[in-house]
């Protein structure tokens, strides 16, 4: 293979596009491809010392607008001069690592920086399924109105981008049920890091992750049972104060190697980011969902996770109970699993894509 060269852009907000991204980069690096990666936040503290990685640069973080419950469109949509700002600057680093680097293409996530690229005729390549989630909004019915605005302003506005901007678009979908859309996407699996699997666990106590989101919109947990017919291990939080914590429950901190642990989850408690979703639904674990407010894509998931019978969708306010609701409802759950089939192996194909578009890049849209 040729000595090909990939730069990542990457939304580091969240946890998740750092992870979804890294599968991909697993799968290039065991092909030989030498990868740089720009991000920022948790992006940073994720890929420091990760072995696919040559080289990392920090971006300044963009991010939504908060409110007092949670996520807030009209605070997002003020920030507009601030967030101009924060794109040129990025611009700027963008070029200047585009011309020290060298990249043969570029791979975003969640990252709208993209005159550079143009200006160098740097092939385009977008790991993004905002076409799933536009596909599926119109679809679904019963959608809360709370939702309807995050999804005018930022859903559609990520589609309509994704649709004209880049070459080509890696979507990762759970469902593929969902119709297509116009546009550069390729719809593949769900993108999840080597080594997860559906390997059974055998205990006579199920064992609960509360792995909610890091980023600044993840739900609070505050558990205020005093025990769980469980073990519950709160994943990548701190206890909120020194009191004591419920029996058998035990808060972890951020793990940054977290495969092995999630592995030995019978039941998995997620905010509704994509990239949880799907490691979890690709090791076959029944799943809580709590979408952050106010949040469509994250409300779709949910949903999808529902409407295939494989999890609950909570909130804030009911989460507990709805995790109890689980474990009962547990068996019934892994079985609705048994009844749909083993998921491609979607990081292995965005890499054989990519790949392929690296040899012949002419082939680009």
């Amino acid at each position: 293979m040729n000595d090909f060269r990939l730069l990542f852009l990457i939304n580091g907000l969240g946890i998740g596009n750092s992870t979804r991204c890294h599968a991909v980069m697993q799968r290039l690096h065991a092909k030989g491809v030498r990868i740089a990666v720009m991000t920022s936040g948790n992006g940073l503290w994720y890929f420091q010392g990760r072995p696919e990685v040559e080289r990392i640069e920090e971006a300044e973080a963009l991010h939504y607008g908060r409110g007092k419950k949670g996520l807030s469109v009209a605070k997002t949509l003020a920030s507009t001069v601030r967030f101009t700002a924060i794109l040129k600057n990025n611009a700027r680093r963008v070029a200047l690592l585009l011309d020290e680097f060298r990249p043969h293409a570029v791979v975003t996530d969640s990252e709208y920086t993209f005159l550079p690229l143009k200006r160098r005729r740097i092939p385009h390549i977008a790991l993004n399924n905002s076409d799933v989630v536009v596909a599926a909004y119109r679809s679904y019915r019963n959608k809360p109105r709370s939702i309807a605005q995050q999804y005018r302003f930022v859903e559609q506005s990520d589609y309509l981008f994704h649709r004209l901007i880049p070459d080509l678009v890696i979507s990762p979908t759970l469902d593929a049920s969902i119709p297509e859309l116009p546009g550069p996407f390729v719809r593949v699996g769900p993108i999840v890091r080597s080594g997860i699997s559906s390997t059974p666990r055998v205990r006579s106590k199920p064992q609960i992750g509360v792995m909610l989101s890091g980023s600044v919109f993840g739900t609070p947990v505050a558990l205020s049972r005093r025990s769980y017919p469980a073990k519950v291990l709160v994943i990548g939080r701190e206890s909120l104060d020194d009191a004591e914590p419920p029996d058998g429950v035990r808060y972890l901190g951020k793990v940054r190697v977290n495969i092995d642990l999630i592995q030995d989850l019978d039941l998995a408690v997620v905010n509704g980011g994509f990239s949880a979703v799907s490691e979890f639904f690709a090791m076959r674990k029944p799943l809580v969902v709590v979408p952050v407010p106010n949040h469509a894509e994250q409300w779709i998931n949910a949903r999808t996770i529902g409407r295939l019978g494989v999890g609950l969708m909570a909130d804030e306010d009911s989460l507990e109970n709805t995790m109890v609701a689980a474990l009962e409802r547990f068996e019934t759950l892994k079985g609705d699993y048994d009844r749909l089939p083993m998921p491609a192996d979607g990081a292995e194909q965005a890499a054989a894509i990519i790949v392929e578009r690296l040899e012949s890049p002419v082939s680009l849209p």
